[in-house]
């Protein structure tokens, strides 16, 4: 087995023109790398929770000897422990294994966990819902091993899409869009949806038609404020007013966010050394305000709320992925929010025109403390998320957002101490 040093083999891999070098032996047969991009990282600091530090996604442009040029999309793991801990796993998914970077590299579409992906991929899987073939097929959404979202594009420019998962998580999402389809048509004020198809067991496949609407971050960064935050607020309240079996067995309470917490804290401190005392600083303030939150009746939640979640449509919000339901504070998904809202002023949140919209719809609901305490959660999750997912300027950018996190974790403190 090859003595590999693991973090000198990540960094490798996160260097584009590093890698090439590294890959074009390996691709030698598919032609001569013009270029190696890096499209998307998801790193982790953790030895004892994941034995793969860093999966990446890879779209190689190669020119073979006829000078075509092609792009080969790819996706690569890095193995704490070698490749030779995974041949099996390399043997059956048809892996190449580059041992000097401790790295397993699958050509697109092979995925071990999502084996039905190539089939939807073929412009005849759109041919059950449309009665022929799709005009164009693209990949818009794609979580190795875990999860994508194939969009298929018909002659009269209409759009179809599928989600598929590793699991059966599907079906519940499907129920989860049917309960919301019915509502809209019952409740004017309640979100737009998707219309869904179809879910298809054997392929653990997700079938829905497109939305209409605009973006909602478009609206925001036009400044249009006024028309969209009503709506909005009516949207979520909906969310947090859906049956609770839309959200499974799936709970995220206070115990659940002071342990997911308590990680984010270790992986700032793995990532960057000298934040660690800012990082214990935010941590020992969120601990202790959460013995004093004020009680909450716990609610379905959308889980992974914010803007890019919700377009605009005339005078409804159209709501998307339903993936992440689970029970919980509706608090949580204000902050989640205001967390990713550009330009946002998060240490006064009752000033947003929203927050106030939402606290008259849904009194029940609303807590200003609560919301405190969530927001320096969410913000503390997000400094930790420019180093797990690579972000450009990420040591600056989690320096800030720790920065934030520790100032609204003080807040959070003193209103539950008041």
């Amino acid at each position: 087995m090859l003595n590999v040093d693991v973090d000198r083999a990540i960094e490798t891999c996160l260097d584009a023109h590093a890698l090439r070098t590294h890959l074009q032996p390996l691709l030698a047969a598919r032609g001569t790398i013009e270029a190696v991009r890096i499209a998307k990282a998801h790193r982790s600091a953790s030895r004892r929770r994941d034995p793969h530090p860093l999966v990446a996604l890879y779209e190689v442009d190669l020119r073979d000897r006829q000078s075509a040029s092609h792009t080969l999309r790819c996706y690569g793991k890095v193995c704490r422990a070698g490749v030779e801990a995974h041949a099996a796993l390399a043997a059956a998914s048809g892996a190449m294994a580059l041992p000097a970077l401790a790295l397993l590299l699958w050509a697109w579409p092979d995925d071990a966990g999502l084996p039905q992906l190539a089939g939807l991929l073929a412009p005849d899987a759109a041919r059950p819902f449309w009665g022929e073939p799709a005009r164009a097929v693209d990949i818009v959404r794609y979580e190795p091993e875990c999860r994508a979202t194939v969009r298929y594009t018909g002659a009269r420019g209409d759009a179809l899409y599928a989600k598929t998962f590793s699991d059966d998580r599907g079906a519940a999402i499907h129920a989860r869009f049917a309960w919301f389809w019915e509502r809209s048509h019952q409740d004017a004020r309640a979100p737009l949806v998707a219309r869904p198809l179809q879910y298809a067991a054997a392929g653990r496949t997700l079938w829905q038609e497109s939305a209409c609407g605009t973006p909602l971050a478009d609206w925001i960064a036009r400044g249009a404020s006024g028309a969209w935050v009503l709506p909005l607020a009516h949207a979520i309240a909906t969310v947090h007013a859906a049956p609770h079996h839309l959200a499974g067995p799936a709970t995220q309470d206070t115990a659940h966010w002071l342990l997911e917490a308590a990680r984010r804290r270790q992986k700032i401190a793995r990532a960057l050394p000298p934040l660690a005392g800012r990082a214990d600083a935010t941590l020992a303030a969120i601990d202790q305000s959460a013995a004093s939150l004020p009680p909450y009746a716990p609610v379905t939640i959308h889980g992974d709320f914010h803007v890019d979640q919700a377009w605009f449509d005339g005078e409804r919000i159209v709501l998307f992925d339903f993936d992440e339901f689970a029970l919980g504070d509706p608090m949580q998904d204000l902050a989640a929010f205001l967390v990713r809202l550009p330009g946002e002023e998060l240490l006064q949140p009752l000033a947003n025109p929203w927050v106030a919209a939402y606290a008259q719809i849904a009194p029940q609901h609303f807590c200003g403390v609560r919301l405190a305490w969530h927001l320096a959660v969410q913000q503390l999750l997000r400094a930790s998320r420019a180093f797990i997912f690579q972000l450009p300027g990420w040591q600056e950018e989690l320096e800030r957002r720790l920065a934030g996190a520790q100032a609204l974790a003080l807040q959070a403190q003193e209103e539950c101490a008041a």
